[in-house]
Parts: structure tokens; C-alpha cells; sequence
């Protein structure tokens, strides 16, 4: 037997669909979308799977080419699309219409006419056809292209037929299908078109099918549109459909909304479509029964377990029963948490990306090195954490053995308020359903006792007896001795795949050592400042309470923003030292390279160096291990230091902190003054006295335990470009940076199997990256899919305000600044930073801000705490700010109150 039989009549059958001009639907499967497009092959695929579709045939994208190549000046038309820009709307209605009315003057050449006629003839003259274009970049898993071409209905005749066939190429190039084409990224020379003709169904009723909500994305319910007539109506949207919802395990209607149906389209004997009007009680008559409802969702069903993926299904009903007129992918879901759950219960997952205010989406290997650090819940033996999981690229944390518990169900979505309160209201929603509670586990109380008693005990113990004084110098101290440590680890091991095993281990272990050594000062510090908010409220005055923690000294991130100031100073004297170091067109390293020979050059670069031996492992977005760091790319770092100069005096931001820091310590004085007054003074002085100290000397360690991780991530990056390397070397990827794409489960398997080749998985996780920048990931999703969504209000608020969590009082009135790049952008003096979030790579820019507007965020979070200790307003985790408010707009934030309004 030849083992190659096979493979050479699929290469046969492959090359006589590409040559085809027309193929009849039995002839087509789901891998022919290059042939006759998404929409043509998913009719082949369900008509051999033996759903009901009625009969027709597609004129191939082969054809298409045949017709365009007998245009005269197919090129020069190519090239002028080629040139256009999503933003130039003009030229772009322009050039399509141009190219359209060379298309509709060309006459269709013989052999593709032929072709057409004699298919129309074999499927049966005498029938009505629905005629609709099917582009060979639509219906797929990231783009559905729904709509962008055009369809004709009830078309009757040979010359009818032609014409439609000629038009629907034409909508090739409507100028709604080039735009999405741009804003896709997908080139203009490689898209052709097949048409699908099919055979008209005339249907009591039609409508869509969704077999998962496809506004929640709740993947476990099936959404039903229906309404009279053809389904031209709803899709064109001139009638409001009937709406069923249906559970898929419970094959059960759980929702249904009946509407006033006033109008349907019908079929025309003659041919063509009219709209007429709906009379009487049929228009608030179901347009389905239940048994019908049912019937619909199990054929639903059926396609998406064929497909294995959710489906957007047209569908027609009449006498015969249902038709399925169309299946396609339903391309706006966000893609569900990986791993999926162990069990059948619903499972709840919390962006760690939102809470970490960094929501680009990450490759495998920088997830997958998250999954190791966060070790709460990891099984013994196990190298990544099952609750930390994946979707879209984001990380993502199963909270639901925890939302199960009695206290915590009740207890986390407050702590998690203070870092995103929009995700808060809707995890706690979640967390009160009866479907949620009833089945799945929660955490034992016992693991929660060993987990959680020896922290807060150590913490209490702090909170005490340590002496506050210096316990962030301590902090700092004592990640250099773990670090010292490590380094010696790593350098006696002698390769690179032992190198990376022992990364591993210190990635493992490296938070339960910070819980064990550092983070109960932290938690000594919020302890602290909660026990005297309790203590001292009516007792002393509310702004004191506020403004204790400002000016708190000892915070990495501010010391690092002073020392980016410092160099700023340096070279603020130089007027060619600043233009030297500033020139865009030029890389930073070259500049930094060729600072000695200017003036101050030789000291500035003494400090720069000091500043990249300290802080040069830190960048924005610095949670992506494969993002560069400052002593990899140091131009967003340099662009920081230059635009300083410009802005305030020598020493302006230690100024403004030492002014800070007065007030806070004015605040602590009045506190516990007041705390001596009455008749409890006596012991309630004391008491408050230790507090206080307690607040403004274990709070600044806030940020010690993610410089902590960063640092190490500094240590684990050049290792794990050490191993891709050697990779390379053996040809299992072609460069060292392709290792981002790879687990560290599966680095490690392949460096100790040399024969592993990785190109086409490395080739399908670097597209569906790409796919993943465009998608808008959750503050919250279930394992079913659903985006819970809980709206914050806000009864203070004027109308059209957008409401967000108030973070740091104060009004202020400016010019707001929309930045998404802090690398791209910098803020000027007296301007409102409008950002989807913070983190420690965009502090340089609260120097000249006056106010802070966020998309995501709590109390707690990054530019939260900036902010107040900044001393300006600040409204965090208003949704769409960056979208609903542009820059030069004249807005006000309400700091105290927690909204925005839109001025001009």
C-alpha cells in the first residue's frame, strides 16, 4: 500500500477547487474558505454534516480573479488602495467608488458566464435565489466581516442572477468593507470574493441565533431573534425581533421578551423583497412557540458542538420546518480562562492585569512566569498555579473557592474595591447567586487559618513592638541580602538549562519568603491606619485623618522619581547637554554613548549610571517580563529626564514632598492631640501616638514587595533569553526572542529535548498575540463566559458626569491630557492626566499634573496613592475615559466625589 495515497487525492481534489469556477455546495468543506470564501465554505461544511441547508452553488473566488484580470488597469487600482488610511474617510469614498464603477462597466468573461448559467440550470431554473458575496477573509475566528458585502434576495432569471453575481464583486469595495479591511490589518490585494447562491427559503419566520449571549458572553445560554418574514427586516432593523433566551443544560426557556411586531418583509412573486405593514393581534403574537424555541436552540446546539466554538446562525422557518441559512463564528466573545476548571461549578476569574493597572495582553512565557510566583493554592508538585489562569492574553485568578467561603464571600469584593471597585460590585453579584453557591467548594476555614494567622500575627507583633523608624531602609536591606543570595545560586550552576531550573525554584518561593519576612509590615502599616481611622472618627478632624499619609518617606517609587529628577537637575544647566540627550531621531544609547564630551556630561552620566544599577530593571508595563527595561531601552526614561528640565525648579519635586511631609506630620500632631483630649485621653494618647507612627512608617513599604518580584524579573529575564538562544542554536526556534511564546513547562522540556521543534506553535501564539491587542479584556469574567457588569452610581453627581471612585479630595478645573503610552507622551505643567491606568513607569508624570483621571483603579492602586500623596484630585475607574474625553476638553475631577464632568 502507498503510504501517500492520501495526501494525493486531497492535493488532487485541492487543485481542481482552486481552478473551479463554480462548485455546488456538496462539493465544499470547511477548509475551502479560500475557494469560496467563509461564508460558502460553512454552507458546504453544514450541507455534508447533514443539516438542513437549502441546496445552491458558490461562483469561486477563482472566478472573481478571472473577471478582475480582464480589467485593464488592475494594478494601477491595487496601488491606489494600497495607499489609503482608516482616518482619510474622503479618499477612501473616493477611490471605492471608482474602483466600483470600473467593476459594474466590465463585461463577465465567457468561460465564468458559462460556468454560472449551467449551475443555475443544474440546481433548477425555476426556483428564487438569495445571491450574497462571500469574501475569503470573513467569517473567521477573529474577524467576521459581517455585513461589509452586499446580498440580493429573490432574485429570478438568468439575467437577475448575472447582475447580482457582478454586484455582490462590486461590494468588494463598498466603502464600509475597505475600511474594516484597514482597521483589520488585512491587505487589499489579498482579499477576493466568491458569491454563494442559494436557494430562497420563503419563511412565516426567520431570525438569528447566538448559541452564547452574545452581550455577556455567557457561553452556558442560547439567544433567539425572531420575527416575521425574511430575516432582511431584523437584520436591517427595521423591526424590533421576539428575544428567548435558553439554558443550555437545562434545555429550559429562562427568558423571553414578546414585541410589537409592525412590519415583515416578504418575497415578491415577480422578484425583489417588499416591506408591509403587520396587522392586528399577530403583532404582539410570539413569533415562536415554546416547542419551536426548544426545537431551534438543540439545532443550535448541534452546530456548535460540529464547529467546537460558538456560532451566529441564520435561520428560516416555514412549513418544511427550520433551515439554517448561514453559521459563522461569533468573533466578539472574549476567549474563556485557561485552564478551565477541574469541575462543573461556575468559576469566577479577576483580572490580574486591571489590579497590576497593565491590560496589554502578555506572551506565554510571561504568564506563564506569574503562574509561578503567585503560589497561594498551588498543589505540591505542580510548576504553574491552576487558579492563576489565562484569556486573551491577560492574566487571569480564579476567586471562586474563595467567594464560596462564608466570611470571605463577604469580605474579599471589599478589599478588592480598594483596587477596582467596578470589578467589586460585580464579583459580588456573582458571589450571591444561588447557581454559584450551590455547587462548586469553597476554601477550607483551616487552610485559610494557616494561611492567613501567621501573617497577621507577625503583622500584629510589628504593629507593637518594632520600632517604626527606617523599616523601609530595613525592607531595602533586606531584598538586597535575598538578592545576593540568589545571585550566588545562579552563578554556580553551569548551564543554561540548570540556570533556568533554579530560576524557577526562586520564582516559586519567592512570595511565600516575602510573606514570611517582609509583608506583615505592610500589613502593620494598614492595620495601623484602619485602627485609627476607627479610633479617632468624631475625634478628630476628617482632613487630618486624610492628610496623615501624605508625604510618607521611604517608597521606592517615589525615591525612584526623585532620582529621575535629580538628573534632571544635573543637566538643567546645559542648554547642550538637554538638546543632545533630547533628540528623537536619534537612539538613546548612541546619545548616552557620546554625553562625556559636553558639559556636566562626565557627572551626568555618573548618576545615570547609579540610577540604572538601581532602578534599571524597572519600565512601564514592567509586569511583561518580555517588555524592555530601562537598561535594555532607556528612551521613555530619557524622555522623563528631559522633559523635567522644562518643567517647575531645581529641586521642585523634593520641595513639594518636604512641604508634603510637613502637612502630614502637622496632621499626626493634631491627631493625637485631639487623642489626648477628654476623659479616656490618658489611655487613648498612647495608643493613638503609636498609630500614627506606625502609619507613616510601615505604609511607605507599600511598593517594597513588588520591587521586590521586579527585581527579580530582572534577574529571570536574561535567562530565559540565555535559553532561547540555545534553542536557536539547535534550530527548535528561529530567534532567541521567540522563547516569549513558549510556557516555562515547555521551555524547560525542550531544552533537555534537542529534536523539539517549536516554529509552527511559536507561529500560531505570536498571531493570536496579535489578535489579543485588539480585543478589550474584563475586570471580571465567569468560566461560562459572562462578563458580569454592575454600574457604578453616583445620587451627587450632575447629569452627564462620568462616575468613577473618588481617590484623593480636591476639585481642579484644566485642560485634560488622554495619554496610553507614557513612552510616546509627556504631560505639560497645569494639565489633567487622562489614563486607561497607572503604574510605577508613569510616576514622572504626575510631576506636572494637577489632577488624574484612570479608567481602571481603586483606592489602593498605583496612581491612587500617587495622587494623594502627590496632593492632587483624582477619580479612578471611570469607564471609557480615554474614549469619552479627549485631549484639550476643559474638564473638572471631583476628587472628593468621585465623578468627572465634561466642561467644553
Amino acid at each position: 500500500m502507498n503510504p501517500n495515497k492520501n495526501d494525493l487525492v486531497d492535493k488532487s481534489r485541492v487543485s481542481e477547487k482552486s481552478t473551479a469556477l463554480v462548485l455546488p455546495f456538496e462539493c465544499i468543506r470547511a477548509s475551502d474558505v479560500p475557494f469560496v470564501g467563509g461564508k460558502g465554505a460553512n454552507l458546504g461544511e453544514l450541507t455534508a454534516s447533514g443539516f438542513p441547508v437549502p441546496g445552491g452553488f458558490c461562483v469561486t473566488a477563482t472566478a472573481f480573479e478571472c473577471f478582475t484580470r480582464s480589467l485593464a488597469n488592475t494594478n494601477e487600482l491595487y496601488a491606489q488602495l494600497d495607499l489609503l488610511q482608516s482616518d482619510d474617510l474622503d479618499q477612501v469614498r473616493q477611490v471605492a467608488e471608482q474602483v466600483r464603477d470600473i467593476l459594474h462597466g466590465t463585461a463577465i468573461p465567457d468561460a465564468v458566464l458559462q460556468a454560472i448559467t449551467q449551475a443555475w440550470r443544474t440546481s433548477g431554473r425555476d426556483y428564487a435565489y438569495a445571491v450574497r458575496s462571500s469574501a475569503t477573509a470573513e467569517d473567521l475566528p477573529d474577524a467576521s466581516f459581517a455585513g461589509q458585502q452586499d446580498t440580493y434576495l429573490n432574485i429570478h432569471g438568468e439575467a437577475s442572477l448575472l447582475e447580482s453575481v457582478r454586484k455582490c464583486w462590486a461590494s468588494l469595495y463598498t466603502d464600509r468593507a475597505i475600511l474594516y479591511r484597514l482597521q483589520q490589518g488585512f491587505d487589499q490585494r489579498n482579499i477576493r470574493i466568491a458569491v454563494v447562491v442559494q436557494r430562497m427559503v420563503e419563511p412565516h419566520v426567520s431570525g438569528i441565533l447566538f448559541t452564547a449571549e452574545p452581550v455577556t458572553g455567557n457561553r452556558s445560554l442560547i439567544s433567539i431573534n425572531a420575527s416575521f418574514g425574511l430575516g432582511e427586516a431584523l437584520v436591517s432593523g427595521i423591526v424590533s425581533p421576539d428575544v428567548y433566551q435558553v439554558d443550555k443544560q437545562q434545555q429550559a426557556i429562562t427568558g423571553r421578551q414578546i414585541t410589537d411586531k409592525q412590519v415583515l418583509i416578504r418575497a415578491l412573486p415577480q422578484g425583489g423583497v417588499e416591506q408591509v405593514a403587520v396587522e392586528g393581534e399577530m403583532r404582539q403574537q410570539p413569533a415562536l412557540t415554546d416547542a419551536q424555541v426548544l426545537a431551534l436552540a438543540a439545532l443550535g446546539g448541534r452546530i456548535e458542538q460540529h464547529y467546537g466554538t460558538p456560532q451566529d446562525i441564520e435561520w428560516a422557518h416555514n412549513d418544511e420546518g427550520f433551515f439554517i441559512l448561514q453559521a459563522r463564528p461569533i468573533t466578539t466573545l472574549y476567549p474563556l480562562p485557561q485552564p478551565a476548571p477541574m469541575d462543573d461549578a461556575l468559576h469566577v476569574y479577576f483580572s490580574f492585569n486591571h489590579f497590576q493597572m497593565m491590560t496589554d495582553p502578555m506572551p506565554a512565557l510571561a504568564i506563564s512566569i506569574w503562574r509561578m510566583l503567585i503560589a497561594a493554592g498551588r498543589p505540591a508538585g505542580m510548576l504553574e498555579n491552576p487558579y492563576i489562569t489565562s484569556a486573551g492574553g491577560r492574566i487571569y485568578i480564579d476567586l471562586a473557592p474563595l467567594l464560596r467561603h462564608r466570611l470571605l464571600g463577604r469580605v474579599l469584593p471589599r478589599i478588592f474595591a480598594n483596587a477596582d471597585a467596578v470589578a467589586a460590585l460585580a464579583m459580588a453579584d456573582v458571589a450571591k447567586r444561588d447557581s454559584f453557591q450551590q455547587r462548586g467548594h469553597g476554601v477550607r476555614s483551616i487552610a485559610l487559618v494557616r494561611f492567613f494567622v501567621p501573617t497577621i500575627g507577625n503583622a500584629l507583633a510589628r504593629l507593637v513592638r518594632q520600632p517604626p523608624k527606617s523599616t523601609a531602609t530595613l525592607g531595602l536591606a533586606l531584598m538586597d541580602q535575598y538578592f545576593a543570595q540568589a545571585d550566588t545560586k545562579l552563578m554556580t550552576v553551569p548551564t543554561p538549562a540548570t540556570r533556568l531550573s533554579v530560576a524557577s525554584e526562586l520564582l516559586s518561593g519567592l512570595i511565600p519568603h516575602v510573606f514570611r519576612v517582609w509583608f506583615p509590615y505592610f500589613i502593620a502599616g494598614q492595620l495601623g491606619e484602619a485602627l485609627l481611622q476607627r479610633v479617632m472618627r468624631g475625634v478628630a478632624a476628617p482632613e487630618d485623618l486624610i492628610n496623615l499619609t501624605r508625604g510618607l518617606q521611604g517608597n521606592v517609587v517615589n525615591d525612584m522619581n526623585f532620582a529621575i529628577n535629580d538628573l534632571s537637575d544635573l543637566i538643567r544647566t546645559s542648554p547642550d547637554l538637554v538638546h543632545h540627550l533630547g533628540q528623537t531621531g536619534v537612539p538613546a544609547h548612541t546619545r548616552l554613548a557620546t554625553t562625556a564630551a559636553l558639559p556636566s556630561g562626565i557627572a551626568f552620566l555618573a548618576a545615570w549610571q547609579n540610577f540604572i544599577e538601581r532602578y534599571g530593571m524597572r519600565a512601564p508595563a514592567e509586569i511583561d517580563v518580555s517588555r524592555p527595561r530601562w537598561h535594555e531601552d532607556p528612551s521613555s526614561l530619557l524622555q522623563f529626564v528631559v522633559s523635567n528640565v522644562q518643567q517647575g525648579q531645581p529641586g521642585a519635586q523634593r520641595t513639594q514632598h518636604q512641604q508634603l511631609c510637613a502637612e502630614g506630620e502637622a496632621a499626626a500632631k493634631r491627631i493625637i492631640q485631639a487623642a489626648r483630649r477628654g476623659a479616656w485621653g490618658w489611655l487613648r494618647g498612647p495608643i493613638v501616638k503609636r498609630l500614627v507612627r506606625a502609619a507613616r512608617q510601615f505604609l511607605p513599604t507599600r511598593e517594597h514587595h513588588k520591587f521586590w518580584m521586579v527585581r527579580l524579573l530582572g534577574r529571570i529575564k536574561p535567562i530565559c533569553l540565555e535559553a532561547g538562544a540555545q534553542l536557536a542554536t539547535h534550530q527548535q526556534i528561529e530567534h532567541a526572542d521567540d522563547v516569549w511564546f513558549l510556557s516555562m513547562p515547555e521551555l524547560l522540556a525542550a531544552l533537555n529535548d534537542p529534536n523539539e521543534m517549536l516554529h509552527e506553535r511559536i507561529a500560531e501564539r505570536r498571531a493570536a498575540l496579535t489578535r489579543f491587542r485588539r480585543l478589550t479584556p474584563p475586570h471580571l469574567i465567569t468560566s461560562e463566559g459572562e462578563i458580569p457588569v454592575s454600574e457604578i452610581t453616583n445620587a451627587r453627581a450632575p447629569p452627564g458626569a462620568l462616575i468613577g471612585t473618588a481617590v484623593s479630595m480636591g476639585v481642579v478645573e484644566g485642560i485634560a491630557h488622554v495619554i496610553r503610552d507614557p513612552q510616546m507622551e509627556s504631560l505639560l505643567p497645569g494639565e489633567i492626566l487622562v489614563a486607561p491606568f497607572t503604574d510605577p513607569g508613569w510616576t514622572p508624570l504626575f510631576i506636572a499634573a494637577v489632577g488624574l483621571v484612570t479608567e481602571v483603579g481603586g483606592v489602593m492602586t498605583h496612581g491612587s496613592v500617587v495622587a494623594r500623596e502627590y496632593g492632587i484630585p483624582a477619580v479612578v475607574g471611570v469607564v471609557d475615559a480615554t474614549r469619552r474625553i479627549r485631549t484639550g476638553q476643559r474638564i473638572r475631577v471631583h476628587g472628593t466625589a468621585g465623578y468627572v464632568e465634561i466642561l467644553e
